[in-house]
């Protein structure tokens, strides 16, 4: 702020010379610290302010930003000055003692959106999160788009998202998606549609959005159709032979493998697995391993308890639980069973040999990836 306890604010609007007269004639505070602060301008670097060196500030911000999360605060701010919200960059929550990257208004609400340009520990990460539900202020975290070697293109593929991008998912009753955002490009990169694979790999849809046509709130991928998840179904099925292919050799655990030891009980080779087992019945990670394998340990669970593959009690998941307690990353992992069950129910499996029409499999994994769940 300046002298008259006005707010300035630096965006690309400002012309290279205003700036200039602007830095001679004006003097500028920290809003939070009172410091002074200097106004960094130059025909490389982004305008910004800074504090001064040895800063007692305990809210410093700017100092130690790369380009690209400037000039991505800078867009989004103009961005939504163009859409007529009611938004401030960077400002001091004082009861938070946060500093969002921009704090919209918007319908009586307010949210407060970070760009995350860098890695940072998740702790922090949710406790910025908590402060700001706390507070009524709804958090979006929008990532910067991964820089892949080769770039992201349009349509269904295959993905891989690290544990910390895995953060920025946003999971909702229609999808599993997360948005990026590339300065550079000024552009929006949306990975929709998720589907987990196990570890790192996904399958997802990409589709790049101009920030000129972006809207708030932000825009969601359409629903897929029918004829995409054809596209899902063959990369899924590709994925699940070449993982179980590999699975004998990549055991480390020999016959004290608990999957080596599922298929030997049911007389079965991994790779000959029924098309039933590992089919993707959630939209987030709940298990500790891949689907093909919780599946089949579920399976030969039911089998050493004298059950078909179609029963299904409270009671039962939660003796499984305890007789694998790492496979279950939470508690939702009980729903996953229970989406498991509803399928072999509709397609009448009831053991190893149970014959089934796939198409009839693809409708069903189809209607519930459409679910509100």
């Amino acid at each position: 702020m300046n002298d008259q306890k006005r707010m300035i604010t630096l965006t690309r609007n400002i012309e290279y010379d205003e700036l200039i007269e602007l830095r001679r004639r004006e003097k500028f505070y920290c809003p939070q610290c009172q410091e002074p602060l200097l106004m960094r301008i130059g025909q490389v670097v982004i305008p910004h302010f800074a504090h001064q060196k040895n800063s007692k500030c305990k809210g410093l911000f700017s100092e130690g930003e790369t380009t690209t999360h400037l000039l991505g605060k800078q867009l989004l701010y103009e961005k939504f000055q163009k859409l007529n919200l009611n938004v401030q960059l960077e400002p001091y929550l004082k009861e938070l003692a946060q500093r969002p990257d921009l704090l919209i208004e918007y319908n009586a609400m307010k949210y407060a959106v970070e760009f995350q340009c860098s890695t940072i520990p998740i702790p922090k990460m949710e406790s910025r999160t908590e402060g700001y539900l706390k507070e009524d202020i709804i958090p979006i975290w929008i990532l910067q788009t991964p820089k892949d070697k080769q770039p992201y293109r349009n349509g269904i593929q295959l993905l891989k998202i690290s544990p910390f991008k895995q953060r920025f998912i946003t999971y909702t009753q229609d999808d599993a998606h997360m948005m990026t955002f590339n300065p550079e490009a000024e552009s929006f990169v949306y990975f929709s549609h998720l589907v987990p694979l196990g570890g790192y790999r996904f399958i997802g849809n990409v589709q790049h959005l101009s920030l000129d046509a972006q809207h708030f709130p932000f825009l969601t991928a359409k629903q897929l159709s029918e004829s995409d998840f054809q596209i899902y179904w063959q990369l899924w099925k590709q994925e699940r032979k070449l993982f179980l292919s590999r699975r004998l050799l990549l055991s480390k655990k020999g016959v004290q493998d608990p999957f080596l030891r599922a298929c030997y009980f049911l007389r079965i080779q991994a790779e000959k697995l029924p098309l039933f087992i590992g089919i993707p019945v959630a939209k987030n990670i709940h298990f500790s391993v891949v689907d093909a394998e919780w599946q089949l340990l579920w399976l030969m669970f039911l089998v050493e308890k004298g059950e078909q593959f179609t029963f299904l009690s409270t009671r039962t998941i939660y003796e499984f639980s305890k007789r694998y307690p790492t496979l279950f990353l939470n508690h939702e992992a009980e729903q996953s069973v229970k989406n498991y069950n509803f399928i072999l129910r509709n397609l009448g499996i009831t053991c190893m040999q149970s014959k089934f029409n796939e198409k009839i499999l693809l409708k069903l994994l189809y209607d519930q990836f459409l679910a509100k769940r």
